[in-house]
This record gives structure tokens, sequence and C-alpha cells, in this order.
């Protein structure tokens, strides 16, 4: 299965990576947390009914530890937040031939940014690292595999989040992605 950088084409996801996922605060710890989204117009979301999540796909992690607290398992706190908002949807988290396969690409660390960006090319050149973090997440047909939605929120990156913050500020940035997912 291809990565979920390579399956979407370089305008989409221009489009959709003005997203923002930061773990840091300005006049409120989410203030700077912005969200955007894409989404296949052909696509009826009301006709799936289950996912899995798509092991195939990275989650780039930061090694900087600037990103989270080390007490936060990021991607687990992702993939939890994310599972949250398909079974509110009434979808059901399935093992064999599910209807959406679901992926995650988390990016917080420059030097991560500019691996990815060399080795996916143009998909994702518009991408601005210099402090920032970002948070992918795809639904792709399982049948097609062609992508129905790619939500993708960003932010600022600061290492003084306490964990309580770096979990709000999770939990927000999906909570706003996820409403820009139509029903």
């Amino acid at each position: 299965m291809k990565s979920v950088v390579n399956r979407f084409s370089s305008l989409v996801f221009s489009a959709a990576f003005g997203v923002a996922l930061c773990l840091s605060c300005s006049s409120t710890p989410t203030s700077d947390i912005k969200v955007h989204s894409a989404i296949d117009a052909k696509s009826n979301f009301a006709a799936y009914k289950s996912y899995a999540w798509d092991t195939n796909a990275g989650v780039i992690r930061d090694r900087t530890g600037m990103w989270t607290p080390k007490d936060v398992d990021t991607q687990s706190e992702v993939q939890f937040l994310i599972d949250k908002k398909l079974r509110d949807r009434g979808l059901t988290v399935v093992q064999e031939s599910p209807d959406l396969l679901v992926s995650i690409l988390i990016a917080a660390d420059v030097k991560e940014v500019e691996e990815m960006k060399s080795k996916h090319g143009d998909a994702v050149a518009g991408l601005d690292p210099v402090g920032k973090g970002a948070l992918l997440v795809e639904l792709v047909d399982f049948r097609t595999g062609k992508t129905i939605w790619l939500g993708a929120a960003e932010g600022d990156v600061r290492g003084s989040n306490s964990v309580e913050v770096a979990k709000q500020r999770l939990a927000y940035a999906v909570d706003k992605l996820f409403e820009r997912l139509p029903h």
C-alpha cells in the first residue's frame, strides 16, 4: 500500500497542508492551531460503515522532544481520539475488509520534515517546517484506494507544555478536524 503522502496529489496536499497542530501556548493553549481539510466531492461519506488503521502509513516522531512531553504517546493519543470521533459517527473498527483505511502522519521535527521533503518531493514541497508541527489524517476508500478526505492541523512547536496541555491541544486539533468531515 502506498504511503499517505505518495497517494495524495500535490494540489490537494498543498491546499490541505495549511493546517496546524502545535503543542504550545499563545493567548490560550489552542489559539495557534489551525485546521484545513479537502474532500473528494464525489464521495458519499454516509455510505462508509467500517474502518481499519493503515499500518503501512508512518508516523514521524519528534526526536527533539520539543513537540510533546515525554510522558505522552502522541500516536496512541491521536489514534484514541480519532477512534472516538469515527465511532461517534457510527463507524465500526474492523480487522478485515474495511470500507475506509485511516492513516495519520505527524511531523514535529524540522530535520524529519526535511527528510520527508527529500523523500517525497513535490507532494510536500509547500510544507514550511520552521517552528511548526503538523498532523495529517487521511481517509482512503479501501476498495478504490482513493483518498476521500484529508484533514490537517498545524501549530507552533515549543517544549514548555505539560502533559495536560499537550493532550488538550491534541484533542482540540482532532475535534476541529472532524468538525470538517461531512456526515
